[in-house]
This record gives C-alpha cells, sequence and structure tokens, in this order.
C-alpha cells in the first residue's frame, strides 16, 4: 500500500490482525477526503456562461435567504446520519467491522454524489430563479438591451461580486437535494437494515422510523423552489441522483434491507480474514448471531458441533449448517463472561446463498443478543 509495508513491522515482526485490518482502510479513507476536496473546490471554478432572454419570467425572482443553509444541509444530512451510527454501533452493537462499514458507505455516498453534482453544475450553467437580481441588470435600459431575434448574454451585468454571481448559474441539478437524498436515503437503508424491516411480519413503527430521514430529505428539497434557488426540475434531478447515490454507496457494504435469506444487520465479512478463533483471543469487530456460555457452549452443544442431534435450541438442520463452516468469535461480555459467535461461509467475500440461507432460517431459533427484531 503505497510502498508501506502492511503485514509487517519495521522490525519484520508480522503485524496483527487488528493493525492491518486497520491499515487496509486508510486508504479508502484518504481517497475519500482527497475526493471530497477535489470535488469541493469545483464551487471556485468559472461555470458555462448561458445565453438569456428578458421575457424568460423564471429566472427573474427575487434574491432570498436560504431556509436551510449549507452548513444546516451539512449538519441534518452527514453529522446526523454519522451520529447514528457511531452511537448505534458503538452502544447497541459493539462492533468496529459494524461502525466501520456504516461510516465509509456513508463518506463515499456524499463524496460520490458530490463529485457528479458539481460536475454537472459547472457544465450544464442553467440559470437560478433569482438569475435576473444577481445579473444586477440595468432595468433603466433593459427594454433596449433585448434585441429582436437572439438572445442577451452575461456580459451585460454589472454584478461585481463573482462569488453570487457564478452561483446563479449552478442551478441544474440542486446540489442541497442531491446532498439531503444521498445522506438520508443511506440512513433509510441503513437503519431498515438493522432493524430488519424485510422480515415479513409488517410492523409500523419500523417503516416510519426508516422513512422520516426521506421525508425530511423532501422538504429540504421543496424549500429549495420556495427561496427560488432551483426551479422544480433541478429538485427532481437532484432527489433522483441522491436517492441512486445513497443505494450505491450502501450496496457496497451490506446487503438489502429487504433480502430475507440473511441477517441484513451484517455487513459484508472484513477483508483480511479472522485468526484461529479461541474463547481468549475474541475476534475485531464481528458481530454475532447467537450468545455461547464462557466455556465455548451454545445451549449445551459444543460450538462449531456437527452433531445433528437437534438436541440444541436451534434443531438438527441449524446444528448441520453450523458445523459446515468455520465458526468465529467476536465480543467478550466481561460482565458475564459471555461470548458471542458467528458464523460467516467466507471473509473474503460476500455469504452464498446456501449459507445466507441456512442462516435466516436459524435465526428465529437463536437467542439475539441484541434483541428482538
Amino acid at each position: 500500500m503505497f510502498g508501506f509495508d502492511v503485514e509487517n513491522r519495521r522490525s519484520g515482526e508480522p503485524r496483527s490482525r487488528r493493525a492491518r485490518l486497520l491499515l487496509s482502510y486508510v486508504p479508502d479513507y484518504a481517497v475519500v477526503v482527497a475526493m471530497a476536496v477535489l470535488w469541493g473546490l469545483l464551487s471556485n471554478i468559472e461555470p458555462f456562461h448561458r445565453e438569456f432572454s428578458l421575457t424568460n419570467k423564471s429566472i427573474q425572482y427575487p434574491h432570498k435567504d436560504d431556509s436551510v443553509p449549507f452548513y444546516a444541509a451539512v449538519l441534518l444530512c452527514f453529522a446526523f446520519p454519522l451520529v447514528v451510527i457511531l452511537l448505534w454501533t458503538s452502544v447497541i452493537r459493539r462492533s468496529f467491522h459494524d461502525m466501520n462499514s456504516g461510516v465509509l458507505g456513508l463518506c463515499l455516498s456524499l463524496v460520490l454524489n458530490m463529485m457528479i453534482t458539481n460536475t454537472i453544475k459547472n457544465l450544464a450553467g442553467r440559470h437560478r430563479p433569482d438569475f435576473i437580481t444577481r445579473c444586477n441588470l440595468d432595468t433603466e435600459n433593459a427594454s433596449t438591451l433585448e434585441p429582436f431575434i437572439g438572445l442577451l448574454n452575461t456580459s451585460i451585468c454589472r454584478q461585481t461580486d463573482k462569488h453570487l454571481f457564478w452561483d446563479g448559474m449552478r442551478s441544474f441539478p440542486s446540489g442541497h437535494t442531491s446532498f439531503a437524498f444521498a445522506g438520508f436515503t443511506y440512513l433509510s437503508l441503513w437503519l431498515g437494515g438493522h432493524m430488519h424491516i424485510g422480515d415479513r411480519r409488517g410492523r409500523a413503527y419500523k417503516s416510519f422510523v426508516a422513512l422520516v430521514p426521506l421525508l425530511t430529505a423532501m422538504l429540504i428539497g421543496v424549500s429549495r423552489t420556495k427561496d427560488y434557488r432551483h426551479h422544480w426540475q433541478d429538485v427532481l434531478a437532484g432527489a433522483i441522483l441522491g436517492v441512486f447515490m445513497g443505494w450505491f454507496g450502501y450496496h457496497q457494504y451490506y446487503p438489502s434491507p429487504f433480502d430475507n435469506s440473511e441477517d441484513t444487520s451484517i455487513p459484508y465479512p472484513p477483508r483480511i480474514p479472522e485468526d484461529e478463533p479461541t474463547i481468549a483471543q475474541p475476534s475485531f469487530g464481528l458481530k454475532s448471531f447467537a450468545r455461547v456460555t464462557g466455556d465455548g457452549n451454545e445451549g449445551g452443544v459444543p460450538v462449531g458441533s456437527n452433531s445433528g442431534s437437534g438436541t440444541s435450541p436451534r434443531g438438527a438442520a441449524a446444528d448441520m449448517a453450523v458445523g459446515e463452516q468455520p465458526r468465529y468469535l467476536a465480543h467478550m461480555n466481561t460482565s458475564t463472561g459471555s461470548v458471542y459467535s458467528q458464523q460467516y461461509g467466507s471473509q473474503v467475500g460476500p455469504r452464498t446463498p446456501a449459507q445466507a440461507h441456512a442462516i435466516g432460517n436459524s435465526r428465529e431459533a437463536l437467542v439475539n443478543p441484541y434483541g428482538a427484531h
């Protein structure tokens, strides 16, 4: 990685799995930060100057203050989802892997959305509804400026504030709207997956909790039209773009929240395989399906046993499924002495449908350490 030895220390001794796992994600965060800075600088680049007509009433609205300033949009669409993910994964789930996947997916969604939105804004050069006001046109002589055939260009504008003037030509698509939908779509999917909204039990409160973030994004989008910052087409395009970016970023790290074949709250496996599990060496940030006792037994049956007797709470089919795939230990509860266990068919890629189906069928019979769905 960039000439840096991830596997070994300078002394030549091999690094621990925890260190290797942390270092493996450093390039991802570095790329995300670099792209955020790079595409954020596009706001300082002069956009395309589109010609216009004074007969176009849609660009003659007054210039108003933002109902949702940019800093408020950042707090709502980035900081709030980030806090939710950090609290859930550190207090309720207690999983570094889930935390890292959730945070990195959120950042990826927002930065990809910023990249596409800012690029299109400068290339399109569409005028905002308040463009004429920003232009500071000589209204006294406006009637003599409009040609009988043809359009006007920005050379007739007297605005000296370049930032205000150039921003008036960045209407398409709506950046506030795309940013809001990217962040809140990701949060909706993340909450839906962690609440198991696709478990086919139809609990109403889950729907409200998962979809309220999208309502917030809609309100932000509507505010952009009433502030005369965007045309409705700009808001619609921003919403579509943001939804896709939120969906794309989420599915880089998590399965669909409506996938009933497996536990949708579990991110895809870590990049570095788990070391040989022991009770004394719990895994680093892997989530669990069931609680096992301090002696390594689960419901009176040794972990990973392939007895198939069906004497454990899981039943024979679940015991067989567990015995055929590696078992990885996760968090150790020092107050109770209990250890949490986890099943992964593969540590380097998505779980196979057969393995996921076996896990999904046995999930109801297992004791969930994080509460009922």
